[in-house]
């Protein structure tokens, strides 16, 4: 039983709308010694047998004894990922320690959730693909960049480990319980400011921005046999000994945290989403838009800008191209950069288009605009307007963190940009913002025409 009372949860929320800033830092002392220094070790010659034990069952997230997944190969020699049924987490935490050591005839990783029913989590990971060839350094650049993130993140220990075929993992594990919604927001951060998107194939995060089922998705935990290739990760540098040294030794305990502390920790949390002509999500885009077949690459590219030019900012957009092309199943004749010219050349097309069809009051606020950023939020929230109106609606809401996805910057520049929008008289606030319960809404004050 969990005795102790939780401890103080570290400011993860405020790190994470710091990371842009402190990221492109210059590596200096440890973090420089991290990157240059590294030598790939198995998980058994990292830490002891006990240490490892310490540090899976803390990833478990205090789930029930059965809450998590087990890797194996089948007779055929196929990998096999199950949820456990019977078998006990200590038990398949012995048998994943063993296997590493490669002394079990039949081998098993272990795959903890990653969140648990109250939907808090001790870890954040990052999973970098590389399935198909030549998209070995896409994966380790990407996954380097995001390790040197993670590093200015206070109070976290951080993992970067080799998963086997060119892929790579990513931990940032703190001592205490973190509402799911605050690791997402951290690790999203983290995706932007290294300059990737979200979707299969290229960077998966950990608990996922749309749970699958109560308890999100696992990762094969740190060092663990790998059913796929049938060898260890590797464990390429770590920080857990200083970050996480009372987990380790056995002696660290917390307990969940209580609802109030869960309200109260995200002021921004809302029941509601921030709508535009369709619901931005750019892991179903990137597979709904895939570059499948040979001479489909132009209109899987027209397709893309057309779906997402009135929903997100144009670096967005353009992350959204390069990722399109980067995931490609078939052959092409253009490259990426081929690819990028021609998305420019759509997406400018379709903003002259749209300029035509702006009546002079809302030509007037834009003109005004100052930065690229400013205007991506006008084009956004006119889109949340005509739907508003297409759909009978008085107004519509705007949720900050989600319309600073769609921009590629912190919550708190989206705020500042929607204020400014409204003291220029492009928006109205109509309905105040209901913490935990409902978002602001706005009305648009300008006359929308419906031909662009």
């Amino acid at each position: 039983m969990i005795d102790n009372p939780p401890k103080p949860r570290p400011p993860m929320a405020q790190s994470a709308k710091r990371l842009q800033t402190h990221a492109l830092r210059k590596d200096t002392g440890l973090n420089a010694l991290a990157v240059m220094s590294w030598q790939p070790k198995q998980a058994d010659t990292v830490w002891t047998r006990s240490e490892l034990a310490a540090l899976y069952e803390h990833l478990h997230n205090g789930n029930d004894t059965t809450h998590f997944v087990m890797g194996f190969r089948d007779k055929d020699g196929c990998k096999k990922y199950v949820r456990s049924k019977k078998l006990p987490v200590h038990r398949a935490i012995s048998w994943a320690c063993s296997s590493i050591a490669s002394l079990p005839k039949s081998r098993l990783a272990f795959v903890p959730y990653s969140t648990n029913d109250r939907q808090q989590s001790r870890w954040g990971g990052m999973d970098f693909d590389a399935h198909q060839e030549g998209q070995a350094d896409r994966a380790r650049e990407l996954a380097f960049a995001a390790f040197r993130v993670l590093l200015n993140v206070p109070d976290v220990a951080v993992i970067l480990e080799s998963s086997g075929s060119g892929g790579w993992h990513v931990w940032a594990i703190s001592p205490d319980f973190h509402p799911t919604g605050e690791w997402v927001r951290l690790l999203k951060s983290v995706v932007a400011t290294i300059g990737t998107v979200i979707v299969s194939g290229v960077c998966e995060i950990f608990p996922p921005d749309s749970l699958t089922s109560r308890f999100g998705k696992g990762m094969r935990a740190p060092g663990c046999w790998n059913p796929g290739t049938d060898t260890c990760s590797q464990i390429v540098w770590e920080n857990c000994r200083t970050s996480l040294e009372s987990v380790l030794s056995g002696k660290f305990k917390t307990a969940p945290l209580n609802s109030n502390e869960l309200e109260t920790d995200f002021p921004d949390t809302k029941k509601e989403t921030s709508f535009s002509v369709s619901l931005y999500r750019e892991g179903e885009l990137l597979n709904k838009l895939g570059i499948s077949a040979t001479g489909t690459r132009n209109g899987k590219l027209a397709d893309l800008v057309g779906e997402v030019f009135y929903q997100v900012g144009r670096n967005m957009a353009r992350r959204l191209a390069s990722a399109q092309f980067q995931t490609k199943t078939a052959a092409t004749k253009a490259t990426e950069s081929e690819h990028l010219e021609s998305f420019e050349n759509l997406w400018a097309g379709l903003h002259d288009k749209w300029m035509a069809a702006l009546s002079a009051p809302e030509r007037d606020i834009f003109l005004r605009l100052e930065t690229d950023n400013e205007r991506d939020a006008f084009r956004i929230l006119r889109s949340y307007a005509r739907k508003a109106e297409l759909d009978g609606a008085a107004d519509f809401p705007i949720v900050r963190d989600n319309f600073a996805e769609r921009l590629g910057i912190t919550g708190k520049g989206a705020a500042w940009i929607r204020d400014k929008l409204a003291r220029l008289g492009a928006i109205e606030k109509t309905v105040e913002y209901i913490p935990n319960k409902s978002s602001a809404r706005f009305k648009w004050l300008q006359a929308i025409s419906f031909n662009d």
